[in-house]
C-alpha cells in the first residue's frame, strides 16, 4: 500500500502484479449499490467510508445474527460481487475488531463477538496496532511497554494510566475494548470542519498556466460541497509539491494561507483568493507534481454576515445562480457549467493508464456478452 508505481513495475511485466487506476465514479457507485443491500436488513446504519458502514442492530437481538450476516454477506457477493467480511459486537470498537478477525479466522467471513470466550481470542489474536483508534504513535508506546495485542491493552488495570499515557481517545478504546459503549452511531454525517481537494498531476510540470488551470477546477470541485452544506469558507490555503521522489531540485513544498476578508462560498471569489496563493508560491524551473486548495474556518452560512461596503444584494444573486448551477452539473453530468479559469485541454489530468471500466454508471463501458 502507497508503493510508486515505478518501483513495482517490473512485477507487472513478469505478470506478478495485476494494476488498476483509481477509478472512483465505480467505487461510489459499488458502494451506494453495497450500503442499499445493507441497510435492506439493518437499517439503522452509520455510512462511515467508502467501504465500511456501521450498524445498530439491537432491535434483531432476538435473531440468530451469526445466520443473518452469513445471509447478508451470500446476498452482497451475489447482487454485487464484493466479497466482504462481516464483524458484530457489543461495541463499535469490538464490531471492527470481530471484522479484522472474521478475514483471518473465519471461514464463513463472519464474527459474532457475543460472548467472553470469543471476545478474549478475538483480542489476543489482533496485533495492537490493528485496534481501530489506537493510531502508530499509541501503538509504539503500548509495544514498548510490552502490550503487543488488543487483549494486553484493555487487560490493563488503570483507567487513569490510560487516560493520562494515550488520552481521551485511548481511553475510549480501552472501555470499548472491554465491552463498555462509549461511541454513539452517527446517523448523519457531521458537517465538514475544513474541504480540501487535490490531485497529483498526471506527468510533471512547471508550467504556471497548467497549474492554475488544476487549482481552477479543484476549487470548482470543492465549492458545491460548502454550498451543499451550507457553510462560508473564512480562509483558503493552497499548497504546491514536487515529486517525493525528485532528488535533483530541494524544493519539496510550498503553501500559501489567505483570510478571506468576506467570508464566501461563491466559486469566483475562491477562484480570487486561490490563485492569489499560488502565485505567492509558484517557482519556476521546478517540476511540479501536485496542486492542492485547503478551505477551512467554515462558518454556518445561514449566520453570515452583511457588510457595509459589499453589494449584498449582487452576491446573493450570484449565489442563486451559483446553485443554479449546481443543480445543472449534478442532472447533467459534472462540469456541465464551469468556469473559463478551468481550462480546456487539462494536460494536468491523471494518466490512468490501467482504468478499470465504470461497468454500472457508463452505457458505452457496460460488459457485453458475445
Amino acid at each position: 500500500m502507497g508503493t510508486p508505481y515505478f518501483e513495482m513495475e517490473k512485477m507487472v511485466e513478469e505478470g506478478k502484479l495485476w494494476w488498476r487506476s483509481s477509478n472512483y465514479t465505480l467505487y461510489q457507485d459499488m458502494m451506494r449499490r453495497v450500503t442499499a443491500i445493507v441497510r435492506e436488513q439493518w437499517p439503522e446504519m452509520e455510512i462511515y467510508s467508502i467501504d465500511e458502514s456501521f450498524c445498530d442492530i439491537r432491535m434483531f437481538k432476538n435473531h440468530d445474527l451469526e445466520k443473518m450476516a452469513i445471509e447478508l454477506r451470500r446476498r452482497i457477493l451475489q447482487y454485487t460481487g464484493i466479497p466482504v467480511c462481516i464483524g458484530i459486537g457489543p461495541t463499535r470498537t469490538l464490531a471492527k475488531v470481530g471484522n479484522r478477525i472474521a478475514k483471518k479466522y473465519f471461514s464463513t467471513g463472519v464474527c459474532v463477538l457475543d460472548n467472553e470466550e470469543r471476545r478474549l481470542f478475538a483480542l489476543e489474536h489482533l496485533p495492537i496496532e490493528d485496534v481501530w483508534g489506537i493510531g502508530p504513535k499509541n501503538a509504539a508506546k503500548l509495544i514498548k511497554i510490552g502490550k503487543q495485542t488488543a487483549l494486553d491493552f484493555a487487560r490493563i488495570n488503570n483507567f487513569e494510566y490510560v487516560q493520562k499515557r494515550f488520552t481521551i481517545t485511548g481511553l475510549r478504546t480501552w472501555y470499548e475494548l472491554n465491552g463498555k459503549s462509549v461511541l454513539s452511531m452517527e446517523y448523519f454525517p457531521a458537517d465538514k470542519k475544513g474541504i480540501c481537494t487535490g490531485r497529483s498531476f498526471g506527468q510533471k510540470t512547471d508550467s504556471y498556466a497548467v497549474i492554475e488551470d488544476a487549482l481552477c477546477a479543484f476549487v470548482q470541485n470543492s465549492a458545491p460541497k460548502l454550498r451543499e452544506q451550507g457553510s462560508l469558507c473564512g480562509q483558503i490555503q493552497v499548497f504546491l509539491m514536487t515529486s517525493q521522489f525528485e532528488v535533483v531540485h530541494k524544493l519539496k513544498s510550498a503553501a500559501y494561507t489567505i483570510d478571506l476578508a468576506i467570508p464566501s462560498n461563491l466559486t469566483q471569489d475562491l477562484i480570487h483568493y486561490a490563485v492569489q496563493c499560488l502565485k505567492r508560491i509558484y517557482k519556476p524551473g521546478y517540476p511540479y507534481q501536485k496542486v492542492g486548495v485547503f478551505m477551512t474556518k467554515l462558518t454556518p452560512a445561514a449566520a453570515g454576515q452583511l457588510y457595509l461596503l459589499a453589494d449584498n444584494e449582487k452576491r446573493d444573486k450570484m449565489l442563486r445562480v451559483s446553485k443554479l448551477a449546481d443543480r445543472i452539473n449534478k442532472a447533467m453530468g459534472k462540469d456541465t457549467l464551469r468556469f473559463a479559469a478551468m481550462g480546456y485541454e487539462k494536460p494536468w489530468m491523471m494518466r490512468q493508464g490501467f482504468l478499470s471500466k465504470r461497468y454500472t454508471t457508463r452505457i458505452d463501458e457496460v460488459l457485453t456478452l458475445g
